[in-house]
Parts: structure tokens; sequence; C-alpha cells
């Protein structure tokens, strides 16, 4: 607009022009980052699509952690058992197979059911675990209440569906120099780190079975323990 055209116009009229030059200057800049936000935003594994080299939408490839549901192997429970501890009280305890190498899952829920001889239940628990990336997980359960009444049976069983999520290569450990003494008081091991990784805040689980719980049809581990009566090292 000539500067003399500018001039003649009214205040007002020149300062509805100023404020409709800088609301389209502003429209232009929202439009702008609008549109680098919606359509050249770079791919990730929180986007809801299925894009990079994911088999899924946010899941599978070799970048995005989480397993597809449809790749993913459920957990599978090797055996299940409890041992009487004290008077009234038992501990539950299970071995789980986990089949997705690599990859563990936080905060899955597991139910623990004590039955008797007569296949009645006698109590129910129910907690979470962690599953670290590891090929067999021991879960343990201590201090059972069951009053008056004699377990015979354990069933052990998942109530939510894992999210895998592949993980950390865990330092791999190995028992070595295994010891019990013959009144079963004492249970000593050495555990070696073969791993450059150290082995922070790991815990140890023993399992010692006796010779007849040993042949047990029950007990179907892959990897079993040594010996028998829970106890937590």
């Amino acid at each position: 607009m000539p500067y003399n055209i500018y001039m003649t116009l009214s205040w007002s009229r020149r300062r509805k022009l100023l404020y409709t030059a800088v609301f389209g200057v502003l429209m232009l800049v929202v439009f702008f980052i609008t549109y680098q936000t919606a359509f050249n935003q770079a791919p990730t594994c929180f986007d809801g699509k299925q894009n990079q080299d994911e088999h899924g939408v946010d899941c599978g490839g070799s970048i995005c952690t989480l397993l597809c549901t449809n790749e993913a192997r459920s957990p599978v429970v090797l055996w299940s058992r409890a041992f009487q501890t004290g008077q009234q009280t038992y501990t539950a305890a299970a071995y789980i197979q986990n089949p997705n190498l690599g990859a563990g899952a936080r905060q899955v829920g597991y139910t623990f059911q004590l039955f008797d001889a007569k296949n009645s239940l006698v109590v129910e628990q129910r907690g979470k675990v962690d599953i670290p990336p590891v090929q067999t997980i021991p879960i343990v359960l201590p201090n059972i209440n069951v009053g008056f009444r004699t377990p015979t049976k354990a069933i052990f069983a998942f109530t939510t569906t894992p999210v895998w999520q592949r993980q950390e290569q865990l330092p791999i450990l190995h028992v070595g120099n295994q010891f019990l003494s013959n009144d079963a008081s004492v249970l000593s091991a050495t555990l070696l780190n073969d791993s450059s990784t150290d082995a922070k805040n790991s815990t140890v689980t023993a399992i010692l079975l006796t010779p007849k719980e040993w042949r047990a049809p029950q007990a179907k581990a892959l990897s079993p323990p040594s010996f028998g009566a829970a106890r937590r090292m």
C-alpha cells in the first residue's frame, strides 16, 4: 500500500489493518507447525501406526521392544508344589518356563490354589510377579495360612496376559559347590558370574525335595533343582 494512501486512512482503520496482518502471520506460523507435526514427524514405537520395520502397530521388528501378541508365547508352568513350613503354614512354589527368548514381562497376575486330599479348595492366594528374560523362573509364596487343613496339591496359574518387552540380557549365573548337610539343616552353594556385567540385587531360591517328592508325577521341570523343603537363601 503506498505510503500516502496509508496515511490518509483513519487511525482506527490503520489499527484494524495492523491487527489483521499480525493475525494472518500467527495463523501461518500455527499452520506451518501443525503441518510439520502431522506430516513430517519421525516414526516412533508409540505413534499408533505400523511403520519402520514393525511387525504390528508399535510392536515387533528390530527397533520396538514390545513383542506383538501374535508372536509372543505364553509362559509354561513346569510344576507347582506346596511345602509345610509351620504348624498351620505352607509355602507354595512353582517353576515357570519363559519361551520368549530375551523378553520379560512386568507385574503379571497369578494365583496359587491349594487343595486337600478330597480335592477341596483349602486356600487361594493371589499376587503379581515380574518375569525376567531368562528361561526358567521360580515363584515362591511363603507363609500361607491353611488353618487345620492339610493341602496335598498346589495349582499355579496366571490370571493376566503378560505384556512382553525385549530387555537387556541379564548376567549369566551358574550354581556350583552345592552342599546339603545330612539333616538338611544347612544348604550352601556358590554363584558364579561368567559375564562382564555385575549381578546386583540377585535373589536366590532353593527348592529342596525328598526322593519320594522327586519321583512324583507332578514334577516336570526341564531343569530341576537339586534338593528338598522350600527355603529362601
